[in-house]
């Protein structure tokens, strides 16, 4: 699999991303079914039309409308215009009806989704002040709507659903927040542990070194005094042999300290493979992070390193998703392809709704890259046109699938 880098970059500015089951239920099914429920409200009579013409006039505003709302995650403040301009224009211009189910509950959810979606503040205000400009568009237009008890009530109901939205999305971020500071501190932790290993790893080459060193020593002057003084060799091969006893106690003390709390009781636990990535993805799901993965080609035959380099690939990969992006819609992708000399790893998030990163040292990606480049490898990173961040990352393999 030997993809081009600029054309493989310029799929991936395009914005292009699969479109999934979670898509369909919140962006097709609120507009579909408030199609459906405004068609019977025009057919049926659920709600009293506002003015006078037939209802069946508001059958094409309810479907554009509608049509909408299928864009107001993606572009909040346009699908919103849309449906406003929707319900004034044919009011003014023609002779058409007003419906509740079909035209005044989509534009609440339309509010609520300018509120909810887009990430720069004045875009909400802008909706705001169009909707107080629509309500009084359509008191004028509509005698029978400028009682002032209707204003306040619609008004009412058009502030609530925006300050539902700020609601909403001031609590997506102080959840994304509360994540990425627990994984933060967790990280803090563990880097901690790391580096008091890494002292006390310094301490066992110390005393290996001495006692090594040592050992030499006694043997060297047991081996000289063997023939001429054995009772100095002895001596000496008694020290060799307390020096070896306190040096093994004091080398187990230290490998136990060293060992992870990970590890097996009765071992070190084996490092994560490709076989772990399900299980890492089904975790980081439980944190709140939707993630689908697709593994494609052989990879029983990939040899052990290169799997744990590309576990770390994507562990590092969903660590930073969870960091800088909360939880937004992320596919994790393992593809050894058709040659089968190269594992490609890649990890690509759509932009979520985060709006303060925090801050980090920088240092797993890094840290990432000296691990691929040391077996050959190369990591490769890029900003999409949809706001998100793909993670790439070549693994050589050597040998072909079986």
């Amino acid at each position: 699999m030997r993809d081009d880098p600029e054309r493989y970059r310029g799929a991936m500015t395009a914005g292009s991303r699969r479109w999934n089951w979670r898509d369909a239920l919140i962006d097709v099914a609120p507009a579909v079914g408030l199609l459906v429920v405004g068609m019977l409200d025009i057919v049926t009579g659920l709600s009293a039309p506002t003015g006078t013409a037939s209802p069946t006039t508001a059958i094409a505003p309810v479907i554009i409308i509608c049509g909408a709302l299928l864009f107001r995650r993606r572009q909040p403040l346009v699908a919103f215009i849309v449906v406003v301009l929707a319900i004034v224009l044919p009011a003014w211009l023609a002779s058409v009806a007003l419906t509740y189910w079909g035209e005044f509950v989509p534009w609440l959810l339309a509010g609520y989704s300018v509120a909810r979606h887009e990430r720069r503040l004045w875009r909400p205000l802008v909706a705001l002040v169009a909707s107080a400009f629509t309500l009084t568009a359509i008191a004028l237009r509509f005698p029978e709507m400028a009682d002032p008890g209707d204003l306040l009530y619609n008004g009412a109901f058009v502030a609530a659903a925006w300050g539902l939205g700020l609601f909403a999305k001031s609590w997506a971020a102080y959840r994304d927040n509360t994540l990425r500071l627990q994984i933060e501190r967790a990280q803090a932790e563990e880097r901690a542990g790391v580096r008091e290993r890494t002292r006390i790893a310094r301490e066992l080459h110390d005393v290996i070194a001495h006692t090594i060193t040592v050992v030499v020593m006694q043997a060297g002057g047991a081996r000289l005094a063997a023939a001429g003084d054995p009772a100095a060799a002895e001596a000496a091969l008694a020290q060799i042999e307390t020096l070896g006893r306190d040096s093994l106690a004091e080398l187990r003390t230290l490998l136990a300290v060293l060992r992870s709390p990970d590890d097996e009781p009765g071992g070190t636990a084996p490092q994560p493979t490709l076989a772990d990535v399900s299980e890492l993805c089904e975790r980081m799901r439980r944190l709140g992070l939707p993630v689908t993965l697709r593994i494609e080609g052989a990879l029983d035959a990939v040899p052990l390193g290169v799997q744990l380099t590309a576990y770390r690939a994507v562990q590092e990969g969903l660590t930073n998703v969870l960091k800088h992006a909360g939880t937004a819609d992320t596919e994790v992708v393992v593809d050894r392809g058709a040659l089968g000399d190269e594992l490609v790893v890649e990890v690509s998030s759509s932009s979520g709704t985060q709006q303060v990163r925090l801050p980090g040292a920088g240092r797993g990606l890094t840290g990432l890259r000296e691990r691929v480049e040391l077996i050959g490898g190369t990591v490769s990173t890029a900003n999409r046109a949809d706001g998100g961040f793909l993670l790439r990352v070549v693994l050589p393999v050597p040998g072909r699938p079986e």
